[in-house]
């Protein structure tokens, strides 16, 4: 295995680590969270590849708060999903913070708000007759600052990381020679 492949491997696997790790330093936060700006980072750089640490993300998820089908699934869903819609609209955003900020925001939050009150409606009330509209409206407020997280996180950190990213898999930036 040449170096750039090592270091690229070596890379992916930290990958899962840092999903972690942002989104327990960023729980007391209330819907501020780091996870879908590292997905989309990690998924502009390597492809469908990041879903190895999404899944290792996903499943130490499980193994620390419980397998509840309600959320887990939820997890299950949604985070495989960020990836794909990332793949899709990588295209079009390129490396434009911006446009990725928008997406993380105003095009993700509101899939994974729907996505979440669907598979609650589906799992804890099985059987029941509620509607929809009355699990979104309370989740309104906590959109927004989900939104507006989102938004700043990704606006900040995604030029600059993304950068040293690309800079770290460049085969001119190799510390050993091959």
């Amino acid at each position: 295995m040449n170096h750039a492949k090592l270091r690229e491997l070596v890379m992916l696997a930290l990958c899962a680590p840092l999903i972690i790790a942002g989104k327990f330093v960023l729980e007391p936060v209330p819907n501020v969270e780091i996870v879908t700006f590292f997905i989309i980072l990690f998924t502009t750089q390597f492809g469908w590849r990041t879903l190895f640490p999404v899944a290792i993300f996903v499943l130490e998820e499980g193994l620390r708060y419980g397998f509840a089908p309600h959320w887990y699934i939820f997890y299950c869903v949604i985070w495989p999903l960020l990836v794909v819609l990332t793949m899709l609209a990588k295209p079009i955003c390129k490396e434009s913070a911006i446009a990725w900020a928008i997406f993380s925001s105003v095009i993700f939050v509101p899939i994974f708000s729907m996505t979440n009150v669907l598979l609650l409606k589906t799992f804890r009330l099985l059987g029941r007759d509620f509607s929809i509209i009355a699990y979104l409206i309370p989740e309104i407020p906590y959109d927004i600052a989900h939104i507006v997280g989102n938004f700043a996180v990704t606006l900040a950190l995604f030029k600059p990381l993304y950068r040293v990213l690309e800079r770290l898999l460049s085969k001119g930036n190799d510390p050993i020679a091959d």
